[in-house]
């Protein structure tokens, strides 16, 4: 009688064991959930556990379990095309000017674009102008968690250089209300655009897991992730949680944009440069991009002897042509 009750357990625990695997778990969450509360029956439960354990199926680290997944994904690199990328057209400036790694940046399937920024620098500029720039030729998504139809609405309607309806007279993009789980309705094979991910300041250190949640569901798409940033900070919050799944990672503080990050580029390294940039147009277009530099004089601080910096006028970045000798002083 007890070899088939311990059976009957035995085959309780394997299905529970199929269905969770890749949880943590304890002896007291598998006996609830499988409603066994006789002491006699949570020993059958250990002695399951305790074979799976010898059998290299489970890890146990004090009372803790752990399901050992040995399933083997292999990448099938030697059929892949190298000449694969998505040709991604970039926000530009209303008058003609461009950001620097516009055209050198690559972008390939299943890849990570992160844009981290200060509050009303920008941030939502880029990715507006970033849909704007790919609708036409992308399936896309554009994910808020502060759009409502009245102000969105009235906000594109200022964005005139593209139509965002088709010729059947509908949207040439999905605009989605949403707040957490991102990952959960992020399609494959197609540009998503989250504008913005916020999480609880004592969970900040998980955007690493959530970043990695939604490259696992785009497939041979892409995703424009925006994050806040504080304005002492270099990286998006998170810090460097953020950056690591990112094939270009972006920082925009007041006036300038930085390319924290360019993984794969073309022809010229883009790393570490840093453009200007005028908003416009009610906060809808950029103008007069150009390139940056740190202030020779000040050093990026903006301030020479407590006092503002009379050749960045306390900016802390000069335009890249200037050169020390042009300066009047």
């Amino acid at each position: 009688m007890e070899d088939i009750t311990y059976k009957k357990v035995s085959a309780l625990v394997e299905r529970w064991l199929e269905v969770h695997k890749g949880e943590t778990f304890d002896l007291d969450l598998i006996c609830r959930q499988l409603q066994i509360t006789e002491r006699e029956n949570r020993h059958f439960v250990v002695q399951k556990l305790s074979y799976e354990v010898q059998a290299g199926k489970l890890e146990k680290s004090n009372r803790i379990y752990r399901y050992i997944n040995k399933d083997k994904e292999y990448i099938n690199w030697y059929d892949s095309e190298v000449e694969q990328t998505i040709n991604i057209q970039w926000p530009k400036g209303r008058d003609g000017t461009k950001f620097g790694f516009d055209g050198y940046v690559c972008i390939s399937p299943g890849d990570i674009i992160v844009v981290a920024g200060v509050s009303n620098m920008g941030k939502t500029t880029f990715a507006q102008n970033f849909l704007w720039e790919n609708m036409d030729n992308y399936s896309c998504v554009l994910m808020g968690n502060e759009y409502t139809p009245v102000k969105f609405k009235r906000r594109i309607s200022r964005m005139t250089w593209n139509n965002p309806i088709d010729e059947n007279g509908k949207p040439k993009f999905d605009l989605i209300r949403r707040l957490e789980n991102w990952a959960d309705i992020v399609e494959p094979d197609k540009i998503t655009i989250i504008d913005w991910i916020a999480l609880p300041a004592n969970e900040l250190y998980n955007i690493g897991h959530v970043i990695q949640g939604i490259q696992s569901k785009v497939g041979n798409g892409v995703a424009l992730i925006v994050l806040q940033k504080d304005e002492a900070s270099s990286l998006g919050r998170g810090r460097a949680f953020s950056e690591e799944l990112s094939s270009l990672y972006l920082t925009i503080d007041k006036g300038r944009i930085t390319v924290r990050k360019a993984k794969e580029w073309f022809n010229h390294n883009p790393n570490r440069e840093i453009y200007g940039f005028d908003i416009a147009n009610g906060g809808v277009e950029f103008r007069n991009i150009k390139p940056l530099v740190k202030c020779f004089s000040c050093k990026g601080s903006g301030q020479i002897r407590g006092g503002e910096c009379c050749v960045c006028f306390g900016e802390g970045y000069i335009e890249k042509t200037t050169k020390e000798s042009e300066i009047n002083f």
